[in-house]
């Protein structure tokens, strides 16, 4: 990890107050092992650590590992904050931001709790500082996130738009990411300590000339304890540029304090 990403994510880890909340397996976070996440804040007070480890196989070039690791804390009622970076193997191929190594910090809000009528909805904001191999200039997410019951089973769409200051000659200002997905509680209501998680995305490509990635990934998340869960996908991308991932595989684990 390189020198100022470290230093950033322990001093935040050791500045916050220490809550017992749980973590629960139902909550969808992004990369947790899917793209698409929920429009729900953790509990006030409450400290998530989310690391995990994946690898994918590109169409054309090298195959790359991935080593993600982030910390959200419940800051207010229904708005949390947090830091993280991603590290990778062979750094220098990665052509697009995020860089590794780039400090991401971001804040989710929920702006409202799911009704019969009406679902939840949320905001996300995400800030990439160029502290990576190979990176420049501050990256500016904003998403959308929509969640809505019916019964057991949970839909979640994300629409968001990344605004890239250090573009290329050749590349996009912003482009626009998309994700439709669904998660459903295994064994419920008797026993539920699993939740399978699917999602189809798009997300357009930074340079111009390249068209937009598609894909689809599949997977799940295990309560292992009541503040543990493990999680597993899948993924593919069967659209896009020549450099996309024919195959990719995640797995981690969440951790609340």
């Amino acid at each position: 990890m390189n020198a100022v990403t470290a230093p950033v994510l322990v001093a935040l880890l050791l500045l916050l107050p220490v809550s017992a909340s749980a973590i629960d397996h139902t909550n969808l976070d992004e990369g947790r092992p899917v793209r698409v996440e929920d429009a729900y804040a953790i509990p006030t007070g409450e400290i998530a650590v989310e690391t995990g480890a994946g690898v994918t196989l590109r169409h054309h070039g090298g195959n790359r590992g991935f080593f993600p690791i982030e910390f959200w804390y419940g800051a207010l009622a229904n708005f949390q904050i947090g830091i993280g970076t991603t590290l990778s193997t062979n750094p220098h191929e990665i052509e697009e931001p995020p860089k590794a190594g780039d400090v991401r910090i971001g804040a989710l809000y929920n702006l409202n709790q799911e009704t019969l009528s009406m679902p939840a909805f949320g905001m996300r904001v995400d800030v990439e500082v160029p502290t990576g191999v190979d990176s420049k200039g501050v990256d500016i997410a904003v998403k959308g996130i929509v969640t809505k019951s019916f019964e057991r089973l949970t839909l979640h769409l994300n629409a968001g738009y990344e605004f890239v200051t250090a573009s290329g000659r050749d590349e996009r200002d912003g482009r626009y990411t998309l994700a439709i997905g669904g998660s459903y509680p295994l064994g419920a209501p008797l026993f539920t300590r699993a939740t399978l998680v699917g999602d189809v995305f798009a997300e357009q490509s930074l340079r111009r000339r390249d068209s937009t990635t598609v894909g689809a990934e599949l997977g799940g998340r295990y309560q292992l304890t009541p503040r543990m869960v493990w999680d597993v996908g899948v993924g593919t991308e069967f659209a896009g540029p020549g450099d996309r991932s024919t195959f990719s595989f995640t797995t981690g684990l969440s951790f609340g304090f």
